[in-house]
C-alpha cells in the first residue's frame, strides 16, 4: 500500500508541488545569518523542508497581476490602524493555508503547507503528503502527530470544539458525517468522507480564510495544556495565573492561538508556519518578525519573506490613520484607505514617497431586509418578493456611485437593477401598500406606517449610503430611517435576529464562483432563524419556505462536486439564477478599494490585482528596493 501511494505522489508531484528547479545553495536574510553565526540558529538549509515550496511569477497571485522580479531583503513594512482588536491589512497573509491556488484560483490547487495531495475518483477519499523537513517557526519539526493531535485531542473533544465543523463533515454540511482520518506514516495521512465532497479541497485553500491551524496544531506546544497529556497538577501555576481553578480546557483554548487571534499580544512566542511570527513589541505596536523556519523560497533560492518586520501603529482614529499616510509614514495599507481621499493620496504622494492605486474588489455594498425578524405585519410585507424587487428599482444606484464612490463604482448586473421609481410605485399599490398617511407614507396591512428602520455600523462609506436610501424610499412613499452602531451593538443584534435592515459588504459572484464565500446562504444578516435551522439541521430556529430550501439544495450540489465539472459549474448558475429571481438582498454597486504602497517597494500589485488578493499572497513577496 505505501509503495503504491509513494508511486502515486511521484506521479503527481511535478503537477501538485512548486518546489522543483530550485538551485542550491539556499541563501537567507541578513539578520538570520548573523544568529546562524552565533550559533542561535542552523544553517539555512537545515531550516528549510527537502521540498520547499518555490514561488515565482504566478505562483502566490494570479499571473498577470504583478510584475514578479527576485527581491532583496530587509526593512519594516509600516502600517496604521485605530483600534488594537482590528486586524491589520497583512492579516490575511499570517493565514497560510493547506493547499493554495495563485490568488483566488480554486481551478489549479496545489501544495502549500502540505507537499502535495491526491484524490480517488469519487471524490470521498483525499490523500495528503507533508513537507518533510518542514519546522514550527520555534523549529520543532512539523508531522502527522500534529494532525491527529488536532483530530482527535482537539477537533473531538467536546469541551474544546463543542461543535465539530461543518466544513469537515459530507459536502460540508452540519448535519453530514464527520470525515475520518488515517494516519499511514509520519508524513502521510487521508482524510475519507461517506460521500462526494468535491468541494473539500476548496474548504481547505480559500473559503472564509481558512487557516492550517484547523487541522494543524503545534502539539508540541498544546499538550503541556491538555488533560490528556498533563496533570492538573502539572497545569498548576498556569491555571492561578489565569484564575481558572480546574477548568482546564479554558486555559488551552486561551494558549491555543487560533488564526482569527493570531494579532493580539498574547500570541507572541506561539509557534506558526506563516512568513512572520508574533513578537511583543513597544506600547500601541503590533510587530511580526520574520519566522526563520519559513518554508517558501524564490526562484534564486532565497528564503521568504524579503522584509524583516511587520509594524502597525495604533492611532485614535481613521483621521489621524489619513494623516499619517499623507505624510509619507505608511508604506501599505488597504483597509484603511478612503476612496474618498484619493484626490488627497494623488496630491500629498508624489511629495512624501508614496501612491495610492485603486483595485477591483471581492465585495459588492448589499441592502438587507431581515426576512425571518419576529413580526407578522413586517414578515408578510418583506417576504413578498414583489417588495423586495420594488424597493431595487426604488434605488438610483447611479447616484449611490457618484456621491459616495466618486464615480469609482461599479452598478450591478444583478436583476433587477433598474432605477424605475415609478414601477417601484406601481408594485407597492399591488402588493397592498396604497394607503398613505397625511405625510404621503405607505401603511402596512396592520393600517400603521410601514417603517423601514435602517441600521449600519460606523463606516463611513456605509452610513453615507444608508442616508442615501432614507431619502431615496421617502421618493416612492416609503418611510425609512436609520441608525448607526457600534460594531459589537450590531452584531449581537443581529445574532438575537433584532435587527430589521441594515447595508453590509457581500462577497461578489466571482467569490461565490470560486468558492471562496458561501453568503448567497441564510445569514444573521438577512435570515438568522432559518440560518439556525441550517445550521443545528432542523433541531433550532425555524424551518424555511421551500424557495429558501432550494438555494440549499444548489448549496449542496456545489459541495458535493468538483469546482471545475459540468455539474459544478450547472450548480453555480443556479445560484445566480436563484438570487435573480428571489431577490434575497437587494445589490447596490461594486467599488473599486483604495490601496497604498511606499514608492520604494518591489512586487507591488498592478490595477488588475484584486485587492484582498494583495492581502491575502501578495505581502509575503514584497520588497523594498532602497
Amino acid at each position: 500500500m505505501y509503495r503504491k501511494l509513494t508511486l502515486s505522489f511521484l506521479l503527481v508531484f511535478l503537477v501538485l508541488s512548486t518546489g522543483i528547479g530550485v538551485a542550491q545553495p539556499f541563501s537567507e536574510a541578513p539578520m538570520l545569518q548573523e544568529r546562524v553565526a552565533d550559533g542561535v540558529l542552523p544553517p539555512v538549509e537545515d531550516r528549510l523542508p527537502m521540498v520547499p515550496m518555490t514561488v515565482g511569477p504566478g505562483v502566490l497571485m494570479a499571473e498577470g497581476h504583478v510584475d514578479w522580479e527576485p527581491g532583496v531583503y530587509g526593512g519594516v513594512l509600516r502600517s496604521v490602524n485605530p483600534s488594537p482588536n482590528w486586524h491589520p491589512d497583512y492579516f490575511m497573509a499570517l493565514t497560510e493555508s493547506l493547499v493554495a491556488g495563485p490568488g483566488f484560483d480554486t481551478t489549479s490547487l496545489q501544495g502549500n503547507v502540505l507537499e502535495s495531495f491526491t484524490v480517488n475518483d469519487d471524490n470521498t477519499l483525499f490523500t495528503f503528503r507533508m513537507r518533510e523537513g518542514l519546522r514550527w517557526s520555534d523549529g520543532v519539526p512539523v508531522t502527522t502527530e500534529d494532525i491527529r493531535f488536532t483530530f482527535e485531542d482537539v477537533l473531538l473533544n467536546e469541551e474544546l470544539t463543542p461543535y465539530f465543523p461543518a466544513h469537515f463533515r459530507t459536502g460540508g454540511n452540519p448535519g453530514g458525517s464527520r470525515m475520518e482520518l488515517e494516519i499511514l506514516d509520519e508524513h502521510t495521512f487521508t482524510l475519507g468522507f461517506d460521500e462526494p465532497y468535491g468541494e473539500f479541497l476548496t474548504a481547505l485553500a480559500v473559503t472564509s480564510w481558512v487557516s492550517y491551524q484547523e487541522l494543524l496544531k503545534p502539539s508540541h506546544y498544546l499538550k503541556a495544556f491538555h488533560i490528556n497529556y498533563t496533570t492538573l497538577e502539572d497545569m498548576e501555576e498556569d491555571l492561578a495565573a489565569q484564575e481558572l481553578d480546574d477548568e482546564w480546557w479554558e486555559l488551552f483554548l486561551n494558549k491555543d492561538v487560533v488564526h482569527w487571534s493570531i494579532t493580539n499580544a498574547a500570541s507572541a512566542g506561539f509557534p506558526v508556519l506563516s512568513a512572520w511570527m508574533p513578537v511583543e513589541g513597544p506600547s500601541g505596536v503590533l510587530l511580526f518578525e520574520r519566522n526563520p523556519y519559513y518554508f517558501k523560497v524564490d526562484t534564486q533560492g532565497s528564503q521568504l519573506p524579503y522584509i524583516d518586520y511587520l509594524e502597525t501603529h495604533e492611532v485614535t482614529d481613521w483621521d489621524v490613520a489619513q494623516m499619517r499616510i499623507i505624510s509619507g509614514e505608511v508604506d501599505y495599507i488597504s483597509a484603511g484607505a478612503n476612496i474618498a481621499h484619493m484626490p488627497m493620496y494623488r496630491e500629498h504622494g508624489p511629495d512624501t514617497g508614496f501612491f495610492a492605486s485603486l483595485h477591483p474588489g471581492l465585495s459588492d455594498r448589499v441592502f438587507f431586509l431581515n426576512l425571518t425578524y419576529d413580526d407578522p405585519v413586517w414578515r408578510e410585507v418583506v417576504q413578498d418578493v414583489r417588495f423586495r424587487r420594488a424597493l431595487s428599482m426604488a434605488i438610483d444606484r447611479e447616484e449611490i456611485a457618484d456621491t459616495v464612490y466618486l464615480g469609482m463604482a461599479s452598478i450591478t448586473d444583478t436583476v433587477p437593477a433598474e432605477f424605475d421609481p415609478e414601477g417601484a410605485a406601481a408594485l407597492l399599490d399591488e402588493i397592498g401598500l396604497d394607503q398613505r398617511d397625511s405625510e404621503g407614507y405607505r401603511l402596512g396591512p396592520d393600517g400603521e406606517v410601514f417603517d423601514v428602520f435602517i441600521e449600519v455600523a460606523e463606516m463611513a462609506d456605509i452610513s453615507s449610503i444608508s442616508q442615501i436610501l432614507v431619502e431615496q424610499l421617502s421618493d416612492v412613499g416609503l418611510q425609512a430611517t436609520m441608525r448607526i452602531r457600534s460594531d459589537a451593538l450590531l452584531g449581537q443584534r443581529r445574532q438575537a435576529n433584532e435587527a430589521l435592515a441594515g447595508i453590509q459588504w457581500l462577497h461578489n459572484r466571482g467569490g461565490w464562483a470560486n468558492g471562496l464565500f458561501r453568503d448567497y446562504l441564510p445569514s444573521s444578516i438577512w435570515a438568522r432563524s432559518w440560518e439556525l435551522w441550517y445550521a443545528s439541521g432542523g433541531q433550532d430556529g425555524e424551518e424555511p419556505p421551500e424557495f429558501i430550501k432550494e438555494i440549499y439544495d444548489i448549496h449542496d450540489r456545489i459541495m458535493r462536486t468538483l469546482p471545475t465539472s459540468e455539474e459544478g459549474m450547472q450548480a453555480v448558475a443556479d445560484i445566480y439564477r436563484w438570487t435573480d429571481e428571489n431577490v434575497p438582498f437587494i445589490t447596490l454597486v461594486s467599488a473599486l478599494e483604495p490601496v497604498v504602497f511606499s514608492e520604494n517597494l518591489g512586487n507591488v500589485p498592478n490595477e488588475h490585482a484584486i485587492d484582498t488578493e494583495i492581502n491575502l499572497r501578495g505581502v509575503v513577496q514584497l520588497f523594498y528596493r532602497d
